[in-house]
């Protein structure tokens, strides 16, 4: 089994002048999770918990979670915010396999989006 919890977001762009309505999406071996919507927040925080169930394959150091940010829109598609991966070597590396990380999330031409 696969843990990860979405802790939250610090300083999320604001956009057209307005603030998010942040949701995060974490995908791992292809299946997708994803966070509640926090409403006009550029600091959300979600705490929220998911789990993927790994069906007795090993966990691979080549692995990875892809973690992206969007600003939900009750119309049309969610707009980007940034994205991250967070490789699984750096979960497998660390002493107690219980870690937690703070990733910087990168914008469509893999800048960082704030500090």
């Amino acid at each position: 089994m696969l843990r990860c919890v979405i802790q939250r977001a610090n300083n999320l762009k604001v956009k057209d002048g307005h603030l998010s309505d942040p949701l995060c999406g974490v995908i791992f071996r292809g299946s997708k999770k994803k966070t509640k919507v926090i409403k006009n927040n550029a600091n959300p925080v979600w705490n929220e918990g998911f789990e993927w169930d790994l069906k007795g394959i090993p966990l691979d150091a080549g692995a990875e979670l892809h973690v992206v940010v969007k600003d939900h829109e009750k119309m049309g598609r969610n707009r980007f915010l940034g994205e991250t991966k967070v490789p699984i070597r750096d979960v497998l590396n660390s002493p107690n396999l219980a870690s937690s990380f703070t990733v910087s999330l990168l914008d469509t031409k893999r800048n960082i989006t704030r500090d």
